[in-house]
């Protein structure tokens, strides 16, 4: 139930600090709260639960309400992010409002100061305030394949808006020299394919730990419990940001950051940090739109399936395997023929999370340490 309705028979509830009251409607994408609502039902009438079907826009109002999809990671967040402050600076809307940011509330809050969010649900009171619902993945057709083949979502936004895209800057307070004295690794992404593999986080501390104070950024994900386990050359110091708030602290005072294409890397732009991306399966033509100064190292892995960088932003199910185009002998075309793609995303990470570790796929096996290590040298010399 992507996307439902509800109202409450007669007692109030309380849902993530959210307190929800009785014969009211409310609008939500919150699938945890859909399976929680119909428990309740299981042992008594608690709430009255309507599957709703989005429905495209015939025009644009004044009053624009954006509607965004169930699940999203940090990076998204930010792309997101830039794209709705294009539109606010733009001038062409009275009002814009975010539904539906979950768990990224405090991005949108105070990373980008935005006034009208409406993380979990919104009231049907609230929704009539806007004359225009726009559920941003259903009317931008670019965004409808983000998992398959990687677009800028802020560009994407704007283009479809009609406005400039603005090239979002966070201001900082500085306090340390421009002098590269730390280098902070930031290996973590919500995926395998975009994650950086053991054996170049530890050739990139054998090569630069006795000239630079070397930290590595963990988050409470298998790979990062796997990295702590196995990282043989213990000349770095972890830091295990408690929550975004502490992360984007980090990232500010960063000094030389090491990214891959995950959350860290957009916030990092923002920040106008200086550093080298490590391309993987997404174009860094799309990922440092907006930034002089992170350097790309390119992925150039070639086969008869893909060309990388190939788009692909996780791996998919297909045929009782998981793996990549390359994998399955798939390219995007054959995604966008199938029925049902919902299929494609039903595998269990965790039982598969050993072996995508020790059967990296084919672009990520062919990661050139080498060329890291002669970029991340010629960048800080550049920067320095």
């Amino acid at each position: 139930m992507a996307f439902f309705s509800f109202s409450l028979l007669k007692d109030p509830f309380i849902y993530l600090s959210t307190k929800i009251e009785p014969n009211k409607k409310y609008y939500s994408k919150d699938i945890t709260l859909s399976k929680e609502l119909n428990n309740k039902n299981k042992i008594n009438s608690f709430a009255k639960l309507s599957y709703e079907t989005r429905l495209n826009i015939t025009s644009v109002g004044k009053k624009l309400l954006i509607c965004l999809p169930p699940k999203f990671g940090v990076g998204d967040s930010i792309e997101y992010g830039i794209g709705i402050y294009s539109l606010i600076q733009s001038k062409k809307f009275d009002k814009i409002g975010i539904a539906f940011t979950s768990n990224h509330y405090s991005l949108f809050k105070e990373f980008f100061a935005f006034n009208y969010i409406y993380p979990l649900i919104i009231s049907q009171d609230e929704l009539s305030s806007y004359d225009t619902v726009f559920h941003i993945t259903l009317e931008i057709n670019t965004l409808k394949y983000q998992k398959y083949k990687r677009s800028n979502i802020a560009q994407n936004i704007c283009n479809y808006f009609k406005v400039p895209l603005i090239d979002y800057k966070k201001e900082i307070n500085k306090v340390q020299k421009d002098i590269i004295t730390t280098i902070s690794i930031f290996p973590i992404s919500t995926s395998f394919i975009r994650s950086l593999p053991l054996h170049i986080i530890e050739e990139i501390i054998k090569c630069f730990s006795g000239e630079y104070r070397v930290k590595i950024i963990f988050d409470n994900s298998y790979y990062s419990k796997y990295l702590l386990d196995n990282i043989k050359n213990n000349n770095f110091k972890v830091v295990e940001p408690r929550n975004i708030e502490s992360l984007i602290e980090e990232i500010s005072k960063t000094n030389f950051g090491i990214f891959i294409d995950s959350g860290p890397l957009h916030i990092a732009q923002c920040f106008d940090k200086k550093g080298i991306l490590v391309e993987t399966s997404v174009s860094s033509k799309i990922l440092l739109s907006n930034s002089k100064n992170i350097m790309s190292v390119k992925n150039t892995y070639n086969s008869n399936y893909c060309n990388g960088p190939c788009g692909l932003v996780d791996i998919f199910a297909h045929d009782s395997k998981i793996g990549c185009y390359e994998t399955h002998k798939l390219n995007f075309k054959d995604i966008t023929s199938f029925k049902n793609q919902k299929n494609l995303q039903r595998w269990n990470k965790k039982e598969n999370n050993s072996h995508l570790i020790s059967n990296p796929v084919g672009c990520i096996k062919q990661i050139d340490v080498k060329n890291i290590i002669e970029v991340i040298k010629y960048k800080i010399k550049e920067s320095g």
